[in-house]
């Protein structure tokens, strides 16, 4: 009787001696256990703010001392120019005020988002302020500002910046949130607040 011809698949797999075949094994491991923690890192990513992000590195909440809006501005802008230094505070004060002229900035309940995208940024920076007097700044609802987000992004990114817009909204209709805003002592409180806030509304 004529014997069964082996297949190519089984002479090779015969052929392998036992040490190739365990590294393998273990290269096959390691790739699962990087695919998997690629999605992990993914899936927080996706659940987390966009704010939150952008205001990672951010050290402290900046107490605006200016009673008018461009003062204010111009204070927060000075901070950002020395955390992004690939541009100066001339450029980024400019294209915020031109962003101004365009249509106020202000919110509602104390809240006010002056923003502008530059083409020299590689990412988005967020700065946190607070004015304990109040600025007047065109509000929605009349009300002076009080807890100021400066937000500065990428020119060829416009979706981020309205999601960070579109936060800072949710969080205006949220009474939990606007306390903390009003009451937070670092930066790091903030982002938890808005995070918190973002990914129940995925949720929801």
């Amino acid at each position: 009787m004529t014997p069964f011809a082996q297949t190519p698949t089984e002479s090779s797999l015969q052929t392998l001696d036992p040490v190739t075949m365990l590294i393998g094994i273990a290269v096959a491991l390691l790739l699962v256990l990087v695919t998997n923690l690629l999605l992990k890192q993914r899936g927080r990513h996706n659940r987390s703010s966009y704010l939150a992000r952008a205001m990672v590195g951010v050290p402290e909440i900046m107490q605006i001392q200016s009673a008018d809006r461009e003062g204010a501005i111009g204070e927060m802008v000075r901070f950002a120019a020395r955390l992004i230094r690939t541009v100066d505070e001339e450029t980024l004060m400019k294209a915020v005020l031109r962003r101004e002229a365009d249509m106020s900035t202000g919110l509602v309940h104390g809240i006010a988002a002056p923003h502008a995208r530059l083409h020299q940024l590689n990412r988005s920076i967020v700065l946190f302020g607070r004015s304990a007097r109040g600025i007047e700044w065109e509000c929605l609802d009349d009300q002076p500002a009080i807890l100021i987000f400066l937000i500065l992004s990428p020119e060829d990114d416009a979706q981020e910046q309205l999601h960070m817009l579109a936060e800072i909204g949710h969080c205006a209709d949220d009474d939990d949130c606007l306390d903390l805003l009003r009451s937070a002592k670092d930066c790091r409180t903030i982002t938890r607040a808005i995070e918190h806030k973002t990914s129940r509304r995925k949720k929801s």
